[in-house]
Parts: structure tokens; C-alpha cells; sequence
């Protein structure tokens, strides 16, 4: 949230008003959910859409003439998508991942989990 805050100083479309307030409301609105997305799936699945809102505000809020500001909004909040998509438990990566059945029939028979997928 910190890059979100100081994005429209350090890629210079300050000057926009909405886009600035836009950032504003995000850092205190989203800002302590951002916190908790690690422990409360609800608080991840609001985040997300902050992200969503992140990433279109632009073009919503009239800034997107602007291309440094709409590519740092699209590209934070796609990053903010999938933070708490992952966080959330929707977007899980693929490799490592072993339903529960399966470690369980496994220990359950042999007394010890496998290395098998």
C-alpha cells in the first residue's frame, strides 16, 4: 500500500486531482484490510476488488490520458488481483499441491505421507 500511496509522486501525474484522491481513498480505505488478507479470507476477497478498482479507475475517473498513471494503476492493481487471490485461496499455484484425500488415504494405509502426487 506505501507504493500505492506515493505512485502518483514518483511517476509524475500528481497534477491529476482524481487520481491522486483515487489514491488517497485507496491507502484508507484498503490499507488496513491489506493487513489482514494473510489471516481473513473476506478481508482478501475485498482487497481484491480494491485491485479490480485499481485497475480500471483510470479510465472510470478520467486519467487514462495519461499513459504513466493508467500503467502503474493497471499494473499495482493486477498485482493486488492476484496478492489476494492467492491470499484468498482462489488462485493457488499448481505445482505442489496434493488434495487432502489423497494424504490422507495415504497416511492412513502406510502410517506415513508419500512423496507421490
Amino acid at each position: 500500500m506505501t507504493w500505492v500511496a506515493f505512485s502518483p509522486w514518483i511517476w509524475g501525474f500528481a497534477d491529476k486531482n482524481a487520481a491522486v484522491a483515487n489514491h488517497v481513498f485507496l491507502v484508507f480505505s484498503f490499507g488496513p484490510m491489506v493487513l489482514m488478507i494473510a489471516s481473513l479470507r473476506p478481508a482478501a476477497i475485498v482487497t481484491m476488488a480494491g485491485g479490480v478498482w485499481l485497475a480500471l479507475s483510470p479510465w472510470i475517473l478520467g486519467y487514462a490520458g495519461d499513459h504513466q498513471a493508467w500503467l502503474s494503476e493497471l499494473v499495482t492493481g493486477l498485482l493486488l488481483i492476484a496478492l489476494s487471490a492467492s491470499a484468498a485461496g482462489i488462485m493457488r499455484p499448481a505445482h505442489g499441491r496434493r488434495s487432502t484425500r489423497a494424504l490422507t488415504r495415504t497416511v492412513a494405509t502406510s502410517g506415513q505421507p508419500s512423496s507421490q502426487g
